[in-house]
């Protein structure tokens, strides 16, 4: 999971992304004008909008910038985290346009939860994990089950597996995969390099299914789907 962090505090950013990465986490830093201006693809429409965690001090007028991010038209999911706020700060913080809010002490284990929580209710998600067939794709880190068998895959194939799977029997282009991985990273590969990704997925989980299909459907020119029971049955009508 991927997302975006402004704390002008570099004491308590380094601790966040650190604490973040622990938990499976990737923390992107973007500076106050890219955040609060909707910029550097916050505001894109895409099947996933990154969680945006936005950290203040305890005198920090969070709420204009708050407003401000919205008013850019930013709809990206957004937790707040500030300083020894009281509950009514914290009812101020929600109205004024947040998803979330935390006051200090800070607990990572916690944070992270939220997280995952925001990223699910963009699709109605209300579980940890989501079923395809016999794959069973687990939203809060682990690794993907496959009728009962642990499939071991690297950080951008979770990536990967889990956008399919929040939007399973959906397509999902390529530039939204490609995003996913790396919009935000100064290394810019090659377009082929999500197709590489995909290839060592797909043989990971028919390694294991036994029936030389791994629930990926590619859709030519469009992008890839994780197959439903239903979806794959539409499929076949068509």
């Amino acid at each position: 999971m991927r997302v975006i962090l402004h704390d002008p505090d570099e004491n308590r950013r380094s601790s966040l992304i650190a604490a973040f990465r622990k938990n499976g986490i990737t923390a992107e830093h973007l500076p106050e004008a890219a955040i609060l201006n909707g910029s550097s693809g916050l505001d894109e429409t895409v099947a996933v909008l990154l969680p945006v965690v936005l950290a203040f001090d305890a005198n920090d007028d969070a709420n204009a910038a708050i407003q401000k991010f919205r008013k850019s038209g930013a709809k990206n999911p957004l937790l707040v985290l500030q300083g020894n706020v009281s509950a009514e700060g914290r009812a101020s913080i929600l109205d004024a346009g947040a998803d979330d809010a935390l006051s200090s002490p800070f607990n990572s284990t916690e944070i992270t939860a939220r997280l995952r929580a925001l990223a699910r209710r963009q699709f109605g998600v209300r579980t940890q994990e989501v079923q395809a067939g016999d794959l069973t794709v687990f939203l809060d880190g682990r690794h993907p089950d496959l009728a009962g068998q642990t499939i071991k895959i690297s950080a951008s194939e979770q990536t990967i597996l889990r956008i399919l799977a929040l939007n399973a029997g959906k397509v999902v282009h390529r530039e939204v995969l490609f995003d996913a991985l790396y919009a935000l990273s100064d290394y810019q590969p090659y377009a082929k390099a999500l197709d590489v990704h995909i290839c060592k997925l797909r043989r990971k989980i028919e390694k294991l299914s036994g029936k030389g299909a791994s629930g990926i459907h590619t859709y030519t020119g469009q992008g890839y789907a994780l197959e439903t029971p239903a979806r794959r049955e539409e499929t076949l009508a068509l």
